[in-house]
């Protein structure tokens, strides 16, 4: 992340650093108003004992991504307002400045400063001499931190500090992977409608019901899902419309998080895209979250192949319908070797006048991408229920990844036949 983020001259960050604590001067305890846990009107009295500088600014930084700080303080009456609250009150809306509150060995960063530098400490205190008791050193930069792997910053992401730390540490056992692709000025430029799609026509349908913010990333979205998923349709079941589907991908927009446990027993989603609004400061673009290669989804898929059925770019499905049901399923056919997709693609061609039935490859993790189109999977004399739609339509457990896996031809089965 520390590539992509926008730095500012130390400069910048001093004069903010001089206001709060002028600001503590004026008043260290304030009353704040605020909302309680029903939502009702709310006053509490909030004392800031201390305030500690930490970070790159602490260290010098002739150049700093924010200005860190982390504040000791009691409530003095009343319930506890939210920090954000606090701060607010406090300081005003100032940009680029992160609080943390506690102590610089124990603070809701989730990290230990041990480069915090004490700078107001009580009313009348000497805060410029611990302002100017920091000397710049043009060396100086951006510490290494556990979680540099992951390309947003943490204020993008809805995620608690030790929960980032868990995810770079999937990522670096190979349990999970990634990449970031960054949106440029010309990405989030309106697509021409000649270059609007069938499929992305209906995201244009939901697009009114998102908030503003989220419907300038709309043009980058398009751009976006149109190289990284070839199936499937946009579904929307978030009422504020900040959780998209698109075929086997989620997209969570806005400040987004990754679901705990995101891909346990999940074989309909290939990724998850994580999309932060934009901002001023960035990195702005999608984080893109797949399965690394140590991951057991991954393992148990690996040389596992099937064949398809398709008309062109698009795999064809099923509508069953029992008759005893009042409701219908989405299937999905798939063969263990192309002469068995050959036959039955020439039975539904015979004596039709439409474009010859396509057959297709999937391998691997692209075989999630079959799965997410439909609610079950036939192969073989198999019939495995991919969704719990599917499961309660024939009444049976939902299959597992496993389960789905032994039920797929093995590719070293074609070389040894050979």
């Amino acid at each position: 992340m520390a590539a992509l983020e926008k730095r500012y001259p130390r400069e910048s960050f001093t004069k903010k650093l001089e206001r709060i604590c002028q600001r503590l001067d004026e008043a260290s305890t304030r009353t704040i108003a605020h909302k309680d846990f029903f939502n009702k009107p709310a006053t509490s009295q909030v004392q800031i004992t201390s305030l500690w500088v930490v970070g790159s600014y602490a260290r010098g930084a002739m150049t700093c991504g924010d200005l860190d700080l982390v504040i000791e303080h009691r409530l003095v009456e009343g319930h506890h307002p939210a920090p954000r609250t606090i701060t607010k009150t406090f300081f005003g809306a100032l940009p680029y400045v992160s609080y943390y509150f506690g102590k610089p060995e124990s603070s809701t960063s989730g990290v230990v400063f041990p480069d915090a530098v004490p700078i107001w400490t009580e009313p009348g205190c000497d805060w410029g001499a611990a302002i100017n008791s920091i000397k710049p050193v043009t060396s100086a930069g951006r510490a290494t931190r556990e979680t540099d792997s992951i390309p947003l910053r943490p204020e993008q992401l809805y995620m608690e500090p030790e929960r980032l730390q868990g995810i770079a540490t999937q990522e670096k056992e190979g349990l999970l992977e990634w990449e970031f692709v960054e949106f440029t000025a010309a990405d989030l430029e309106p697509v021409p409608l000649e270059e609007i799609s069938h499929r992305d026509k209906k995201l244009l349908r939901i697009a009114p019901m998102m908030a503003k913010k989220s419907l300038v990333l709309i043009p980058a979205i398009i751009r976006l899902m149109k190289k990284h998923e070839r199936f499937g349709i946009w579904e929307s079941s978030d009422s504020y419309r900040v959780k998209l589907d698109c075929g086997a991908t989620a997209l969570h927009l806005g400040r987004p998080v990754l679901p705990y446990n995101a891909f346990d027993d999940e074989p309909t989603i290939k990724q998850y895209v994580l999309i932060p609004h934009v901002s001023a400061k960035g990195p702005n673009g999608a984080w893109i979250i797949r399965r690394g290669p140590n991951h057991p989804d991954t393992q148990a898929l690996a040389n596992r192949y099937a064949y398809y059925l398709g008309s062109p770019g698009t795999p064809e499905t099923v509508a069953y319908r029992d008759r005893t049901k009042i409701w219908s399923t989405e299937m999905l056919e798939l063969f263990n070797t192309q002469e068995e997709a050959e036959e039955f693609a020439a039975m539904l061609d015979e004596g039709s006048e439409w474009p010859a039935t396509e057959i297709g490859r999937a391998e691997g993790l692209a075989l999630i991408s079959l799965f997410a189109l439909v609610d079950v999977v036939e192969i073989g004399d198999h019939q495995l229920a991919i969704t719990r739609t599917g499961a309660a339509y024939f009444d049976r457990d939902k299959a597992t990844m496993d389960e789905i896996a032994a039920a797929l031809p093995l590719a070293t089965q074609i070389s040894a036949e050979a």
